[in-house]
Parts: C-alpha cells; structure tokens; sequence
C-alpha cells in the first residue's frame, strides 16, 4: 500500500514538474517577444536592425524544440508565424532607413539649391533698396524696378517651394502625438531636424519675405500672390511648429528659436498689411495728393475724409481752377480709376475695410463734387434753359402769324 502511495506521489509530482516547465517555457518565449519588438521600433541604425535581426534567430533556435506545445499553446497564432512576423518588421524598418537615405540625399540637393537662391535673392533685395531710394523715378527705372521686383518675388517662391521639401521629408515622423515618442525617438527626430537646419531655414525665408515687404511699393497683383505665398506657407508652420514646440521642451535654445519663429509670422502677417496701406498712400502720391500716414482701416477712412473736409472748406479761398483741378484729380484720376476699381476688392474681400466705410468715403467725395461741380452744372441749366426759351418762343411767334395770315 505504501509502495502505491508513492508511486502515486512521484507520478503527481512529475506531472506537476512537466506543466510548470510548459508554463514556463511558455512565457519565456512570450516575455523576449515584445524585448525583440521593442528593438525593432527604437533602430536607429541598419546596425541596430541586424542586432535585431540575429536576436530573432536566437529566439528560433533556442524555441524550436518546443514549436508543438508552442503552437497548442499559441492559438490561433503559431511559433512559425510570430518568427515571421518579427522577420517582416525587420524588412519594413529597413524600407524606412532606404527612404531616410533617400530623403538625406535628398535634402542635400536642395539645400544646395537653397544656398543658392539665398544668394540671388540678397542681390536682388540690395538692387531693388538702391533704385527706391532715388527720389526721381524716371520710366526706365520703374520698368528695372518692376522687373527686379517680379524676379525677386519669384525666386522667393521658389526658394520657399524647396523649405517645405524639406518640412514635408519631416512630416512622416512628427505627424504623430509628440506623447506617443519614446525619448529615443524624440532625440532621434531632434537630431534629423538640426541635421536638416529646418529652424534656421524657416526664419531665413520669413525674414527675406519681410525684407521684400519692406523695400518694395506693391500692386494688388503682386500683394495677392504674397498673401497665398504666406497663406501656404503658415498653413504648413501650424501643422509642424506646435509639435516641434513638444519635442523641443527639454532644450531652452531650441523653444526661444521656435518662439522667434512664431514671432516672425506675426510680424510677416502685419508687414503684409501695413504694405497694403504705404501702397495705397503712394499711389495717391503719385498723383500729387500728399497724404498723412495710416496703418489701418479707420486711419484710412479718417485721412480720407479728413483731406476732403479741408477742400470743402478751403472752397472760394483757393481759386476755382485749383479747387477743381484737386477734385478731378482725387477723384476721377486716382479714386475712382486706381483705388476703387484695383485696391478695393482686395481691401473688402479679405476684410481689411469694411463696406461702411467705403461708403462713408465716397458719400464724402459726394458732397465734395456737389461743391465743386456747380460752377459747370449752372452753366448747363442757363444754356439748356435758354435755348428752351428760344424754341418756345419760336413757336409762339410762328403759330401766332399763322393765325393772323388764317384771318386775313
């Protein structure tokens, strides 16, 4: 009996030994899966992925022997198929560092071709500041200046076309939640941003459009293409910058130059407006009408109606001719052939001046040419109520000797 009992007791405790050891070999392989996962995801090299790689086959030679209870245990996954898995995310990773090399290659090209615009565009800044210095513009250097400027504006774009390969061969990595990254990542993704210079860059081309803002006179043709040039170009900033922000929090230097960044399209969207303004006052002036400086909607209308008020009542002290010489033209030469027909669409579509107070404006140049045009309209009532008189009183003397000749 007590040779049964113990026979019994080692047949329990070897069953018991054997479904332990399973468990156990079990969970190692499970255990080392997401260790060799892990190493897949955080590769920062082809080195780093073969490491990888010699790790899968180590898993495969040390599990083989036990791939039966594995699969049992494993389903509806098998040990073949986990093996191939890890082998297919190796295959992927390495698609990955083909196109990093791709894009660094890439990226060096256009950088180079970057330099180079740089270069041209600094010249051609220099050259246009030079020409609008002089105070006397004769027509062939308004024709120069609007050549240089028309190149410049499209070498900018063009060189602005260039950053943002550059910001899209990001875009891949950092559209992502920056919380999601592992460290290795961020710092990964740090070092291919500064290897890129994409900071440096981005304040480059804002600086030089702000440049182009400042030293030359634009039309509505060429202020509308600088505003879709900015529209892409902050459209672009919004999806990285915030993100860049995240990464960079742990680097001082790095969060101030993005502040900068920010910094420069503000001041990028302001230049664009107050060139607007300086654009408008110089085609007045051109025209001989000298007007004090605005930078917004309400100065505009205020100096408007303000330089009108004082033709109003300055009308009968200045002479006739000279009243009605400012009136023509204000009004027919520059407001209603320049201001009105090109500037105002651009000032009412994109808000920069409402329609009440255009309005406001043109009733003032209504009263201002009711003043000013009686002096001919007089005229033309006395002439065409003159020659009515003449006609009715033709008619009268020839009917009246019809009669009479009736009678006789």
């Amino acid at each position: 009996m007590k040779t049964k009992l113990l026979l019994l007791l080692i047949v329990l405790l070897t069953l018991k030994f054997y479904c332990q050891s399973d468990y156990e070999i079990v969970q190692s392989f499970k255990n080392r899966i997401p260790e060799i996962e892990l190493k897949i995801k955080d590769a920062a090299s082809l080195e780093d992925l073969q490491n990888a790689s010699n790790e899968i086959e180590k898993l495969k030679s040390d599990f083989q022997i036990h791939k039966e209870l594995l699969d049992r245990s494993l389903y509806p996954e098998n040990f073949q198929k986990i093996i191939d898995n890890l082998n297919n995310s190796i295959v992927i990773r390495k698609g990955d560092f083909t196109q990093i090399e791709e894009l660094q290659t890439e990226v060096v090209t256009l950088r180079s071709e970057i330099d180079v615009l740089n270069k041209k565009n600094a010249e051609l800044l220099n050259q246009i500041y030079t020409l609008e210095l002089k105070k006397k513009k004769d027509a062939k250097t308004i024709a120069k200046l609007q050549s240089l400027v028309s190149e410049l504006r499209a070498s900018l774009a063009q060189r602005d076309e260039l950053v943002y390969a550059i910001i899209d061969s990001l875009m891949p990595k950092i559209d992502v939640d920056p919380n999601t990254l592992s460290d290795t990542e961020k710092q990964n993704l740090i070092v291919e941003t500064d290897s890129k210079n994409v900071l440096f860059l981005v304040k480059k081309s804002i600086s030089d459009n702000n440049r182009f803002l400042e030293v030359t006179t634009l039309k509505p043709q060429d202020i509308e293409e600088v505003k879709k040039q900015q529209d892409s170009f902050v459209s672009l900033w919004q999806k990285i910058g915030p993100k860049l922000t995240d990464i960079y929090a742990a680097k001082p230097e790095k969060s101030n130059e993005l502040r900068q960044i920010d910094a420069l399209f503000t001041n990028w969207k302001n230049n664009l407006r107050r060139e607007v303004w300086e654009s408008i006052r110089d085609d007045f002036s051109i025209g001989g009408i000298n007007l004090r400086k605005f930078n917004n909607s309400d100065d505009f209308t205020k100096v408007i109606t303000s330089f009108i008020d004082e033709e109003i009542k300055d009308f009968g002290v200045k002479s006739k001719e000279e009243s009605e010489r400012v009136f023509s033209v204000f009004a027919d030469s520059i407001w209603f052939r320049t201001i009105n027909k090109d500037w105002m669409p651009y000032l009412i579509d994109n808000k920069i001046l409402s329609v009440e107070q255009k309005n406001q404006i043109d009733q003032k140049i209504s009263e201002w040419k009711d003043l000013v045009a009686p002096s001919v309209s007089i005229w033309v009532y006395i002439v065409v109520a003159t020659v009515l008189i003449i006609i009715i009183v033709f008619v009268f003397l020839k009917l009246k000797k019809k009669s009479n000749n009736s009678q006789a």
